[in-house]
Order: C-alpha cells, then sequence, then structure tokens
C-alpha cells in the first residue's frame, strides 16, 4: 500500500492542497498525518476540514491542536504564534474544535506508530537526537515511527545500541527500510518547512516495496502571504514562511 505520510499543516490552505494533488498523483491510498492542523498560517477551518475527509486516516494531535485542551501550551509559544492562533480561533467551528480535541496523542498499529514529537511525550518533545531514538525505542509498536513538530525532513535508524540520523535535502528522496532496522521518519512540514525551502515538504511510504520517498511541492505562496497581511500577521511570520523558516 501507498501511504502519504505529513504534518505541520498549520493552516496553510494553498500548500495543503499542493500536497495532498502530489500523493494523490503518486498513487496513495491512505494518509497518515503527525499533527498541527493549524497554527502560522490563515486558514484553519478549510484546512481541518480537508484532512479530515482523507480516507483511512492515521492522525495524531500536535502541540497547536493541544491547546484546546492544555491551554497552558500557548505560554509556549513566541508573541508571533500566540497571535497567529488567535486568528484561528476565531475561525474554527465548534465542529472543528471537537475534532481536534478528539484527536489521539499516539497512534500504534501493527507496523507503525504515529506522534507528533516523541513516543515518551507525544506532544511536546522534539525528537532530534539519536539519544532519544534509543531511549525511545521500545515505546514504539512497528518498524517506523513517524514523526513532526521539528519541521525538518529527516530520518533515524538503528536498534536500541546504535543510530544514525540522516538529514535530508533534496526535493525526491527514496529511502529503503529493510526490516532488520527500526526508522524514525520526519517527513517535514506541509505548511511552514524550516529548512530555507518554502516549498511543502511531505513523504510516500510504501508498505510493499518496503521505501519512504521525501518530496517537495512549490505552490503559489504569494496567496498565503497576502491572506497573512491582510489579517495583520507579525511581519516576522509572513517573512520567514517565504523564505522557509
Amino acid at each position: 500500500m501507498k501511504i502519504g505520510v505529513f504534518s505541520d499543516v498549520h493552516s496553510n490552505w494553498e500548500a495543503l492542497c499542493a500536497c495532498l494533488k502530489r500523493l494523490k498523483k503518486e498513487g496513495a491510498q491512505a494518509y497518515i498525518c503527525c499533527g498541527d492542523f493549524i497554527g502560522y498560517g490563515p486558514d484553519p477551518e478549510k484546512c481541518v476540514r480537508k484532512i479530515q475527509e482523507l480516507p483511512l486516516l492515521a492522525c495524531v494531535m500536535g502541540n497547536h491542536d493541544a491547546v484546546f485542551v492544555d491551554p497552558e501550551l500557548e505560554n509556549c509559544f513566541n508573541d508571533g504564534a500566540k497571535i497567529a492562533l488567535d486568528h484561528n480561533k476565531k475561525q474554527l467551528s465548534e465542529a472543528s474544535v471537537r475534532y481536534l480535541t478528539s484527536l489521539p496523542a499516539e497512534v500504534q498499529k501493527n507496523n507503525f506508530t504515529v506522534v507528533h514529537g516523541t513516543p515518551s511525550d507525544p506532544i511536546k518533545e522534539y525528537f532530534s537526537s539519536c539519544a532519544q531514538f534509543r531511549s525511545n525505542y521500545k515505546l514504539w509498536k512497528g518498524d517506523v515511527c513517524f514523526v513532526g513538530h521539528t519541521h525538518l525532513p529527516f530520518y533515524m535508524k538503528g536498534t536500541d545500541k546504535k543510530c544514525a540520523v540522516y538529514i535530508n535535502k533534496h526535493d525526491d528522496v527514496t529511502v529503503r527500510l529493510p526490516s532488520e532496522t527500526r526508522y524514525v521518519i520526519n517527513a517535514g512540514a506541509v505548511g511552514k518547512p524550516r529548512d530555507n525551502n518554502p516549498a511543502s515538504s511531505f513523504g510516500l511510504w510504501d508498505t510493499d516495496a518496503q521505501t519512504f520517498r521525501f518530496l517537495r511541492e512549490p505552490y503559489d505562496i504569494s496567496v498565503t502571504l497576502e491572506k497573512m497581511s491582510a489579517l495583520n500577521y507579525p511581519t516576522f511570520l509572513i517573512d520567514s514562511l517565504a523564505v522557509g523558516l
């Protein structure tokens, strides 16, 4: 089966549409979302509705989504993120808020696990080191643990005793996933990449071929920037999205 994997849409409708169009073209039959539907961007309601309609969706809550469950999480956000979140809250319907609050912090299936952060701290912790790979090794189910939160495309592979980290810097890279090794995979961010590349970042997991493809898809970012400007978003949020930060 081909499974589209994405994370950190952050209310960016144009980026989400580009991502899903590309995944459909690549033959995605099911989807994995590693959280953060909302925050930063200007179109939370449209993004929430679109994602929840996807077929065979395995999805978790991100830290921005979780503010409806734990408002104190906002204390961890910078001023720009708080301003954007306030705009998002005003736009979201009651049905969308209910959907976000109903999302689990973790999804475990027979052959994979999904979290936003880490298995030990699914909402807040950034998965970024081999030390975390080893300490979380027994906490996830299956060969692959899909994560988000860092907004950076990378993968780790190894065992509970050794690990290697690979940062993806290219537009279309296929990684083979032999079953004798376990993996942590971050497909990057759909709506707010932070690797100096503003193109939407996501991936395609082929469970039959045992591969994962890191994909990038450009979109008309000017439309998103104009919407943010019309809502009086902070300049640094607008400028950072334009350059992939």
